[in-house]
């Protein structure tokens, strides 16, 4: 697969999430970004292993705390891997 595709896949997943989180009850929507952080942070570390699954989301932390925000129509760069 292409970086490209990749990239037309990853929006499209967002999108569907997007769309699914709005279709949730208002009284969880609040707890749907914590409930599919789990989601993420379980499947990277499944990917990956737990020791780089913690570099990965330590990098997270770091871009996030210079203010960078994960564009909907992309993603940020977290390792020379784009993992």
């Amino acid at each position: 697969m292409t970086d490209r595709e990749r990239l037309a896949n990853l929006k499209q997943a967002m999108e569907l999430i997007a769309e699914a989180v709005e279709q949730l009850p208002e009284s969880c929507r609040d707890l749907a970004g914590n409930a599919l952080l789990n989601i993420a942070a379980e499947a990277v570390a499944d990917d990956v292993g737990c020791a780089e699954a913690g570099r990965i989301f330590a990098r997270l932390g770091d871009l996030l705390g210079q203010g960078h925000r994960p564009p909907m129509s992309g993603a940020l760069c977290l390792s020379g891997f784009d993992a």
